[in-house]
């Protein structure tokens, strides 16, 4: 890859990078958060969930003409206002007031990846488009081994306020950047061909939501998961995490540079079964959480950058916007039902062992439909090219 689309790429997994941290950090947080904001910690859920909600409004609200902006003058308004949103929260101790700033930092930064992504895969040559596209999904594993560990320490050492203001000043560090860096992109070529809605694009779009959909099922039980059934310790957590994290890097840049060569079909078809392999883990051994998280992680970081390297030969350049934009939406709802669905099973049914078994079976029979789609959806794509 030439040293400027490196470049280019780098800078684009750093702005998923802050904006994955911006979004993930305040769950954990909230432990330190709550006392301040005088709610327990079991509001955190409200903080996350009014960021999605916030999220999910902007994808749906302007993922038709979005395609008709600038985006290297978009992704600048919008990480310069995430990271001034990001910082308001500093600002108030009223629960209240802190859901209004997240309500509208989730209103921003629910429309700030698919820009971005659009931008990167839009100026990269199309052999290139998928190692790319793997760089910037790699972020949300750095998120994981180095970005939260290093927030919540902060938190633990000097207090919350810490994070928001870090990943304020972080977002303001990527402005220059961005401008030094990023080519604009005319927006002539989008008036052209505008993104309509139809069967199409959803069948396309919809890949990435029903990849995530499955490993989102386990996340709300993932602790409980490796304690209570799997025999881990509160001193190995940490480092199950990690372990897993750094599967899930390598998975996604190998991944990346295998859907040059081979089908996405494939690559999901095997990665599939190294799903569901961990989920057998989980479902039948009392130990062994080291290689259920490198491999459930992996594997599930393997299914989205393939689905992502199909989908992504869908739209034309002037509607990539557009369509990143509606894919990511489609990835919060799934994201949204996989979390109440996870959590209403275990209400039904506690939190014993045979709810975390029935939440298995269901996750393994979910992750099943994603390879026959990609084949479906590589098959048109391929009748497409050749008339």
């Amino acid at each position: 890859m030439p040293g400027y689309l490196v470049r280019i790429t780098l800078i684009m997994a750093f702005v998923q990078f802050i904006n994955a941290l911006e979004y993930m950090i305040f769950n954990p947080l909230f432990t330190w958060m709550a006392p301040t904001f005088q709610v327990p910690v079991s509001q955190a859920g409200y903080v996350t969930g009014v960021y999605t909600l916030a999220s999910v409004i902007a994808g749906v609200s302007v993922w038709r003409w979005v395609g008709n902006v600038k985006p290297r003058r978009f992704l600048l308004s919008n990480m310069a206002l995430l990271g001034g949103l990001t910082m308001m929260t500093l600002t108030t101790t009223r629960f209240d007031v802190l859901l209004f700033w997240r309500f509208l930092a989730g209103l921003v930064g629910g429309t700030t990846m698919g820009v971005a992504s659009s931008l990167l895969v839009n100026i990269m040559p199309p052999q290139l488009r998928s190692r790319a596209l793997a760089s910037t999904i790699a972020a949300f594993s750095l998120v994981s081994i180095v970005g939260m560990p290093m927030m919540l320490f902060l938190s633990e050492q000097i207090g919350w306020q810490i994070a928001p203001a870090t990943i304020g000043g972080l977002c303001l560090i990527t402005l220059p950047l961005i401008k030094l860096v990023l080519p604009e992109q005319p927006i002539e070529a989008s008036r052209h061909a505008g993104l309509r809605w139809s069967s199409s694009v959803l069948f396309y779009a919809s890949g990435n939501a029903l990849a995530q959909f499955s490993p989102m099922l386990i996340i709300p039980l993932l602790v409980p998961l490796l304690t209570v059934k799997m025999g881990a310790s509160g001193d190995e957590l940490p480092w199950l995490f990690f372990g897993g994290g750094v599967a899930g890097l390598g998975a996604t840049k190998l991944t990346g540079k295998l859907c040059q060569h081979y089908s996405g079909y494939r690559i999901s078809l095997l990665a599939s079964l190294l799903f569901i392999l961990s989920l057998s883990i989980a479902f039948i051994f009392n130990h062994g959480g080291a290689l259920f998280m490198v491999l459930f992680l992996a594997a599930a970081y393997c299914r989205l950058v393939a689905s992502s390297a199909v989908a992504m030969r869908f739209p034309a350049d002037s509607a990539r916007a557009g369509f990143t934009l509606l894919q990511n939406t489609l990835m919060s709802l799934s994201t949204a039902a996989a979390f109440l669905l996870s959590s209403w099973l275990l209400s039904v049914d506690g939190n014993g062992e045979r709810a975390m078994q029935g939440i298995l079976l269901l996750c393994a029979l979910s992750a099943l439909p994603l390879p026959w789609l990609l084949r479906i959806q590589e098959k048109r794509l391929a009748t497409r090219a050749a008339g």
